[in-house]
């Protein structure tokens, strides 16, 4: 008999070999372990997530709870309970037998050390259902690093995208390895040495923060209100926006 999971031949007769067992119960034990901050990410002011909250001002009051993350703990609820009547051999339809445990986190860790765990005959189907659900709580309290587009790569112009903290990137198409600042100005010296790129204050505010230069939407408006800065009908120019950004920089440095 092979192994649900990772297809291993196993001769005990599981379900499970015995490693996947212990990645099983690894897995309940670790939503167990998340159960309590999952909870408290419910609160839509903390962000990113349990793990490491941050409470944050938002422009517009959030919904008192992330909904989001509402559906995810039923989510859990909801397969934790089949899962563990499914270990004791209860008809999901037969009620008086289901002794219901109200505790979610009492009753993934109850599942983990279940003697049947890797002996019923769901359990490779049980393990990839858990599995996924893993992982979008980890997505939940650790949500991965937004990555932006910072410019094109100067050999094969692929567009490439980097992190906030990100030194070097990769473009993906030729390998070519490149400083993620020198792809930033790059980029922006194409947008301000051409007099036709116009944009909105929104936008040329944050092309010159992704190149590290700040300028803010209120301080592009300022100019155009005290006639430093010409508003066209398609929105301001970079290369106006950049004159007056770096202009008195210029005008020091040459006294």
């Amino acid at each position: 008999m092979n192994c649900q999971n990772c297809n291993t031949i196993i001769e005990n007769g599981y379900a499970l070999c015995t490693a996947c067992e212990l990645r099983f119960a690894g897995t309940l034990l670790r939503l167990a372990r998340d159960i309590t901050p999952l909870y408290d990410s419910l609160d839509a002011t903390l962000h990113p997530g349990g793990h490491s909250p941050v409470r944050i001002q938002t422009a517009t009051p959030p919904t008192p709870i992330r909904l989001d993350v509402l559906d995810l703990i039923d989510m859990l609820d909801a397969t934790a309970r089949e899962l563990w009547r499914c270990l004791d051999g209860i008809d999901a339809l037969d009620w008086r037998k289901d002794k219901r445990n109200e505790d979610l986190k009492a009753t993934l860790i109850a599942c983990a050390g279940h003697p049947r765990l890797a002996t019923f005959a769901d359990a490779g189907f049980y393990m990839h259902v858990v599995d996924g659900i893993a992982r979008k709580v980890d997505a939940a309290l650790d949500p991965p690093e937004q990555r932006r587009e910072i410019g094109t790569c100067e050999l094969c112009e692929t567009m490439l995208t980097a992190g906030a903290a990100d030194q070097w990137v990769t473009c993906p198409v030729c390998g070519r390895e490149q400083r993620a600042q020198t792809v930033k100005l790059r980029r922006l010296k194409t947008l301000c040495w051409d007099d036709s790129e116009r944009g909105s204050a929104a936008d040329i505010s944050k092309a010159f923060a992704v190149s590290g230069l700040k300028v803010s939407r209120k301080t592009i408006t300022t100019w155009e209100q005290r006639g430093k800065l010409p508003r066209h009908a398609d929105g301001y120019a970079y290369c106006d926006v950049y004159r007056l950004l770096i202009g008195p920089d210029l005008t020091k440095s040459v006294r």
